[in-house]
């Protein structure tokens, strides 16, 4: 049993350090697309439609800078509260 929930924390170990290497990722791009004054689409009829990513860029910044901050303080709690001596053990 004891096995069994070392291999699921270091699952969740790994999956939490995904999130937060995929979240930075995501970051880099919504940064880039901040800087874009507008994005020109062309309809099937000729037309151009443009509008301001500004706006919609801010908000996915905005979610993605508070999905990191809750992932990290997750896993800074997960690590920062297990036992030394279990530590040990798993070394």
């Amino acid at each position: 049993m004891d096995r069994i929930l070392l291999i699921e924390a270091k699952i969740i170990g790994t999956f939490y350090l995904f999130l937060i290497i995929f979240n930075l990722i995501t970051l880099y791009f919504i940064v880039d697309l901040l800087s874009y004054d507008e994005v020109i689409g062309y309809l099937t009829n000729g037309e151009e439609k443009s509008c301001n990513p500004r706006n919609l860029a801010f908000l996915f910044f905005v979610t993605t800078v508070s999905n990191l901050l809750f992932v990290s303080v997750a896993l800074l709690v997960k690590l920062l509260s297990q036992n030394p001596a279990k530590i040990d053990e798993v070394r």
